[in-house]
């Protein structure tokens, strides 16, 4: 078979062979199309039109699972997988809370159609709603991620209906660090819910991921035992360091010590005061608003006539042919008064009242005694310096103990190595900078007399090249003379064809 096969090729012409090599070509390229075309993965959309924050994060996590991807031609913000892995790969990525975005009001309108019903369209929409605002949250500065449930109340068609149910909605946050959520930053998530829902904002719950209701009834600002006491500790510094650097300019530099302790009220308080008062000064009656009189007079009645069940008092009888009369006047005036109604509320952090006591050494007083007026002195300049409710304040004089302490000591003696380490490091430098200096002169030195012995050797052999050429002129001329002394005449024959040429 190979035979005849190569017989074949053999006895066909060039043209035919030539035909039969690009048939073959056309063949094998059409294969390999073919083949690439039906075995290639075929890929559908993973995601469209994500934000970069979210692209970014997508295909991050796609590389970590080995997924290939890539971006649709004409939108570079739709993701497409092949169609095998696609389902897997919306798990995961599930899983991760990615993206963080999702589904938004653009995909409930593209994915609405006029065979859905309108509360399918409604649910949609509130679910684009919750995860816009919960996209909106997350990128407040210390939250990591926000999720937003919206429990929107139904449309009744009755008029009268007992149990009205309010919209709420319900906030859940996902800090992105220990720190709590300052109070100004949940009003606002509750302001922004709120008014995208258009609901009241007490009916918005926000909650961290540590279990902790930040919306407690308007209870805003009430602070964490870890925040009192860093604010009552940064208080008592403060007033530690202004009292201390105060004194030290009568003192000196190192020779006071100041302790305070501060009182602080982390209670919030809210008083309502209502206060009248007349509208015009000095005149507690007030103007008059409205002002009413009732007069009554009733004349005549026979005398004698007892009134009630046992009669008139005898001092009270008419007499004989007497008239009654009977008067009666009333006046009601309504006055009109200020009222001012008030309502003070006091913050919580509110310092009550410091103690402060004061420690001097003996040595920076005159005469190293600390008397009576002095102390008192001290102790009015510290109630004036502190601007506070200061309650007590105690002032005492010891000899301080000058002696370092260890921390000090470490760290000088640490300086101390460092100082010497330099001072090596610098004297090294020095060192191989000198070294090098003379380590080049040698060098240079050397090239010298190198230069210097190689012009001599030069030099001699130029002398040497002389001589020998002398030696070997001289050889020459004893031999031509030696010729001319044997052939006269084949000399004489060489000179005339010079001389005629």
């Amino acid at each position: 078979m190979k035979t005849q096969l190569n017989d074949y090729w053999q006895k066909t012409d060039k043209n035919k062979k030539i035909k039969l090599g690009i048939m073959s070509g056309l063949i094998i390229i059409g294969v390999f199309i073919l083949i690439f075309f039906l075995t290639r993965p075929k890929y559908e959309v993973l995601y469209d039109n994500l934000s970069l924050k979210d692209m970014g994060q997508v295909t991050k996590k796609l590389d970590e699972m080995n997924i290939k991807w890539k971006t649709a031609d004409d939108n570079e913000n739709t993701i497409l997988v092949p169609s095998e892995v696609k389902n897997k790969a919306k798990l995961e990525l599930a899983s991760e809370g990615l993206p963080k975005e999702g589904y938004g009001f653009v995909d409930a309108f593209n994915d609405s159609s006029w065979t859905m019903t309108d509360y399918e369209k409604k649910e949609r929409m509130q679910y684009a709603l919750q995860n816009e605002l919960s996209s909106t949250i997350s990128e407040i500065d210390g939250i990591e991620s926000a999720t937003v449930y919206i429990d929107e109340k139904d449309e009744s068609a009755f008029v009268l209906e007992d149990d009205k149910k309010e919209t709420t909605a319900s906030v859940f946050i996902k800090k992105s660090d220990n720190k709590p959520i300052p109070v100004d930053k949940v009003t606002a998530i509750k302001n922004l819910v709120a008014s995208s829902i258009n609901m009241d904002e007490s009916q918005v719950s926000v909650i961290d991921d540590s279990g902790k209701l930040l919306t407690d009834n308007g209870n805003d600002s009430n602070y964490l035992m870890t925040d009192q006491y860093d604010i009552q500790q940064n208080i008592e510094l403060k007033i530690n360091e202004s009292l201390r650097r105060f004194l030290e300019n009568v003192f000196g530099y190192g020779n006071v010590d100041v302790r305070a302790s501060a009182k602080i009220n982390f209670d919030s308080e809210v008083t309502k005061i209502v206060e009248f008062s007349p509208p015009i000064e000095d005149n507690e009656e007030g103007l008059i608003r409205s002002m009413e009189e009732i007069e009554e007079t009733m004349v005549g009645g026979e005398g004698n006539i007892p009134v009630g069940v046992d009669g008139n008092p005898p001092d009270y009888e008419m007499e004989d042919g007497g008239v009654s009369r009977y008067d009666k006047a009333s006046r009601v005036i309504n006055n009109e008064l200020n009222e001012i109604n008030r309502e003070i509320k006091r913050a919580p952090g509110q310092v009550e009242g410091i103690t402060v006591a004061v420690l001097i050494n003996e040595a920076a007083l005159i005469d190293g005694e600390m008397t009576e007026e002095k102390r008192q002195e001290i102790s009015e300049l510290v109630t004036a310096a502190t601007g506070l409710d200061t309650r007590e304040v105690r002032v005492s004089s010891q000899n301080f103990n000058m002696m370092k302490e260890p921390e000090e000591e470490e760290e000088e003696s640490n300086l101390t190595k460092w100082i010497l380490l330099g001072a090596g490091l610098v004297s090294a430098i020095i060192g191989f900078i000198i070294y090098r200096r003379k380590k080049r002169k040698d060098e240079e030195m050397e090239l010298e007399d190198l230069e210097r012995a190689l012009e001599e050797e030069i030099e001699e052999e130029t002398r040497v090249q002389e001589l020998d050429f002398e030696r070997e002129e001289s050889e020459m001329k004893t031999q031509i003379e030696e010729f001319i002394e044997k052939k006269p005449e084949a000399v004489t024959q060489l000179l005339r064809s010079w001389l005629n040429e």
